[in-house]
């Protein structure tokens, strides 16, 4: 059995993350950290983790982590993993990263696409940007991994195959993905956008020009 610490676990993306662990024969989830439900029942605020634990939410605390997972998710907000991973990663622990802050190889990319200097960019390079359809071993090996983001990883699946296999040559700096999400990939925390009556029979463009997961 593995175990394993869920970071930021009350969010839409850390609900999903345990459901999933949870079904898993492999997996012993001993860990679910929330700032906002310390103390509270998981299922409090996933109800439908009701009957499947009783696990309850606690602080984030590394020496915690240490002692109770081998395998962590952070599942933080863009530009907060950043703040835990470097410390974290030297524990020893193994990391997968939900967030965009480990994803790219270059940090003066951070720069450009997220308007911050990246304050560990040794570590950007040791980090595993996973895709187990098409780098299933290098994944394997890996004890620190970044998540790809919702459009990028539908559109690199989609797309693999087609340039794999294509006998003529694809010019890949101009192919359109035209890609469609439900509003759950706003995340949890409300704002004017997310409201149902912003929301309810809308198709709204997302950064069409500067979409950058």
């Amino acid at each position: 059995m593995v175990r394993v610490g869920v970071v930021a676990s009350s969010g839409y993306i850390g609900g999903e993350l345990l459901r999933l662990l949870l079904q898993h024969p492999q997996v012993d989830l001993t860990v679910a950290t929330s700032r906002s439900y310390a103390g509270e029942y998981v299922f409090r605020v996933h109800p439908n983790l009701r009957g499947v634990t009783n696990l309850t939410f606690t602080e984030f605390n590394q020496g915690t982590l240490t002692e109770k997972a081998d395998l962590v998710f952070t599942a933080l907000p863009h530009g907060e993993s950043v703040k835990y991973i470097p410390q974290l990663a030297k524990t020893g622990l193994k990391i997968v990263d939900m967030s965009a802050d480990f994803r790219l190889k270059d940090p003066s990319k951070y720069k450009s696409w997220y308007g911050f200097d990246h304050p560990s960019p040794d570590l950007l390079r040791k980090f595993v940007y996973a895709i187990p359809e098409i780098n299933r071993e290098e994944v394997r090996g890996a004890t620190l991994v970044s998540s790809p983001g919702c459009m990028a990883i539908t559109s690199i699946l989609a797309l693999a195959p087609l340039l794999k296999q294509s006998s003529f040559p694809i010019d890949t700096e101009h192919i359109v993905v035209d890609a469609k999400i439900g509003s759950s990939g706003a995340g949890g925390k409300p704002s004017l956008s997310t409201h149902f009556s912003e929301r309810y029979n809308v198709v709204r463009p997302y950064k069409p020009a500067g979409h950058r997961h």
